[in-house]
């Protein structure tokens, strides 16, 4: 079974608890199920039916209560850190029954074979569990300046809050490291009830994600309040924006990438690349630096979009006239890069280059907009104008001109197809050795070979 990180929200005495479930794909991290228990049983089931031989459980609720007054060490910690935004914990007296059971799924998840996390080496093997606060947690990695209070307030209040938190897990969660790639999330719903269950659910996500945090980075990217003998939170860190350049750094861990992983075509091996950074969930996977290089051999790069893939070569489409359109005339020959840093991979491509077809050209730009193929037309790329104001009116032009008919190809747009000589897959690995393996085309096929990192 796969890698797996639970979550739990944990609920009050007869109230619903939120159960999330991720699975480990080997390079990112998908939601594989979102789910509501009452009883105390029956969610015990089902962490039996979810939990996999390695697996980490993030659970919200204190634990371990050392103390008569119910203000662990711990929860002084998260209030003196988190207070200011409004994301300190609840204290937890021994005095109410709710400590019981909260103290009682941690000795059925010890009885289950989850040890304490709090000392958990990155990625080891093997069940974990942890406590988590979702509110320090979500404020921790999306830098936020204050706690999103859907817990409280009225109705309208909650639901807007809440909607709030949906978009920020929606947008934020797919752009960390690790990568959660959430497709989608339940709608905010219009009654009290159904907007419970929902932070319960949420909350649960959250719970699941900094299990998965704490497996993949350990306290280089997380701070541990308190301990296991007196009582532990798990939040991860704030990222600074104030580091230098020289403390900018990644240790890439994802995987590795050996000889027998790869396809014998480098279009197939790319091919299966580029599906697993579009499954992750990251914004514009066909974003590409794209080289050239002038007559007078001065180099430039900008980042393009890759628009057509086929056993012939990478397919983009501009303006002629452009810059890289100039210079592709004069120096017909490029280099493309890839970069998914979510993934720790990059795709290196060398090769020469030839325009598409008209035919082919003209079939896209009609695939596209009709106010991207007005701007086609009014964009004489890489020239200079006065200002946006004057753009605005060639495109107001434009439309008028072209109301209610349709917009042709351009003479001076079209596409280019760049031909690989050389490709070469590079994935991340610890202290900076990295595997990069090189594509290179022969009369008779391709070879492999590996680069020293």
């Amino acid at each position: 079974m796969p890698l797996r990180f639970l979550g739990i929200d944990f609920g009050w005495e007869g109230k619903a608890s939120g159960l999330a479930c991720l699975e480990w794909t080997g390079s990112w991290l998908r939601l594989s199920d979102l789910h509501l228990e009452t009883d105390l049983a029956a969610i015990l089931k089902w962490v039996d039916r979810h939990a996999s031989e390695d697996t980490v459980i993030g659970v919200d609720a204190p634990l371990v209560i050392p103390n008569e007054t119910g203000m662990r060490e711990a929860d002084k910690l998260a209030h003196s850190k988190f207070g200011k935004y409004h994301a300190g914990c609840y204290p937890a007296s021994r005095e109410r029954n709710y400590w019981k059971r909260t103290t009682g799924i941690s000795r059925e998840l010890a009885n289950r074979g989850f040890a304490h996390g709090d000392r958990m080496r990155p990625r080891a093997s093997g069940r974990f569990q942890i406590e988590v606060h979702p509110h320090a947690a979500i404020v921790q990695l999306n830098q936020l300046d204050r706690i999103v209070k859907y817990k409280r307030g009225n109705l309208a209040e909650r639901r807007a809050e809440l909607g709030r938190l949906r978009g920020l897990m929606l947008s934020g969660f797919p752009n960390l490291t690790p990568v959660l790639a959430l497709s989608d999330l339940p709608a905010i719903p219009s009654s009290g009830i159904a907007i419970k269950a929902l932070e319960d659910q949420l909350d649960a996500i959250t719970c699941a994600y900094v299990a998965a945090h704490w497996w993949y980075w350990g306290r280089e990217r997380n701070e541990v309040l308190g301990d296991s003998l007196s009582g532990y939170i798990v939040v991860p860190k704030r990222q600074s924006a104030n580091l230098s350049l020289a403390d900018l750094r990644e240790n890439y861990a994802l995987g590795g990438l050996v000889e027998s992983d790869l396809d014998a075509s480098p279009f197939a091996q790319f091919e299966k690349w580029f599906a697993e950074a579009r499954a992750s969930g990251l914004r514009e996977p066909n974003a590409m630096t794209l080289a050239t290089v002038s007559a007078d051999s001065s180099p430039s790069a900008r980042v393009v979009l890759l628009k057509g893939l086929d056993q012939g070569g990478f397919v983009f489409y501009t303006n002629y006239d452009s810059q890289k359109g100039r210079e592709l005339s004069e120096n017909p020959a490029a280099a493309l890069t890839f970069f998914w840093p979510e993934l720790e991979r990059q795709v290196r491509v060398k090769g020469h280059v030839e325009k598409v077809s008209r035919e082919e050209s003209d079939t896209y730009f009609h695939s596209r907009p009709e106010a991207s193929q007005l701007g086609a037309w009014a964009s004489h790329q890489s020239e200079t104008i006065p200002d946006r104001e004057f753009l605005a009116a060639r495109v107001a032009k434009l439309q008028a001109e072209h109301a209610g008919k349709p917009v042709p190809l351009p003479p001076f747009w079209g596409g280019y197809r760049v031909i690989p000589d050389s490709i070469e897959f590079w994935q991340g690995r610890p202290s900076r050795l990295h595997d990069r393996l090189l594509y290179t085309r022969r009369t008779d096929g391709w070879t492999i070979t590996r680069l020293s990192p």
